[in-house]
């Protein structure tokens, strides 16, 4: 079989159909589509249940966050290439045919490839979202880093086999996809390929929209745990690529990023705490000014 697709899924029964009968209309048949519950406690398993198609797997499990969905799914996959579909988002119809073009053209030698992906807006009209990568022979990670880029699971499409050794870590809910990219594109060689097909549906209630108009302050840890686990814990396949500061800066940008959300929603006390994390990240001017413009903002109550 050439593609495992795996949607981990949680209480999204409403927007699941679309996904799911985005699979069915594709054009290139040789695929599973392996949808992991990860404790929904609405109508999930009936709206899987009116899909008879031998090439649908469903999987029920207790609440424990998107790793494990998705290593649950990885491990029940029989694919070349494995897939990550977010129930609330779909593929057009001539994805997995280009892909598996792509794939073929590339002489079927096993690869992480980078795709593109569409995002439509509210008012349901798609642009473009992806950016390319360069063609990078050697140290994308690098790059990676300096464009302070992550890596959404919508991105890529991964040899199977190089999952034996490498797995979404468990512990962590926010940055894990681009915690175990990073790890791979250390270990394995990658391809930039133009495929477009996904389709990311940002609504009322996306993870992203959400996360944007209120900023936990328990994210921002969890966030910024994973990036330190990731220097911390796999120092050895980045040595060659990057340097402490690396970590530090990209560290900086994130916590920034976090800062200009918390602030632009008036949630001053998150924004102190992200403060006292940049200071303690990077205690540089830049950062000083980023703090002084916080109390001004506070001041004037935007």
């Amino acid at each position: 079989m050439r593609f495992s697709i795996i949607i981990p899924t949680y209480n999204r029964a409403a927007f699941l159909p679309k996904a799911i009968e985005s699979v069915l209309n594709q054009t290139y048949t040789d695929w599973e589509l392996i949808i992991v519950d990860d404790g929904s406690t609405d109508n999930t398993k009936d709206v899987v249940s009116q899909y008879s198609d031998s090439r649908i797997t469903y999987i029920y499990q207790e609440n424990a966050e998107r790793s494990v969905a998705r290593n649950n799914g990885i491990a029940h996959s029989v694919g070349e290439y494995v897939l990550f579909l977010d129930s609330d988002d779909y593929y057009l119809s001539n994805f997995l045919v280009d892909l598996n073009s792509e794939i073929e053209k590339n002489g079927n030698v096993p690869y992480l490839y980078f795709l593109h992906h569409l995002l439509i807006e509210h008012e349901g009209q798609q642009r473009p979202f992806a950016k390319l990568l360069p063609n990078y022979e050697t140290n994308i990670v690098k790059y990676l880093f300096d464009e302070f880029r992550d890596i959404g699971v919508w991105q890529v499409a991964i040899a199977k086999i190089f999952f034996e050794k490498n797995k979404f870590d468990a512990r962590f809910s926010l940055w894990e996809d681009t915690h175990l990219f990073f790890r791979l594109l250390a270990q394995y060689p990658y391809k930039q390929s133009g495929v477009q097909g996904y389709v990311a549906v940002q609504h009322e209630q996306s993870t992203v929209i959400v996360g944007s108009r209120q900023v936990k302050m328990a994210d921002v840890e969890r966030y910024i745990s994973a990036i330190n686990d990731l220097e911390n814990n796999y120092w050895n396949l980045f040595s060659n690529y990057l340097t402490e500061k690396d970590f530090q800066n990209y560290r900086d940008s994130k916590l920034n990023m976090y800062l200009y959300m918390a602030r632009t929603n008036c949630q001053f006390d998150v924004a102190y705490s992200i403060a006292k994390l940049m200071l303690k990240n990077r205690f540089s001017l830049r950062n000083v000014v980023t703090c002084l413009k916080l109390v001004v903002h506070q001041m004037i109550g935007k």
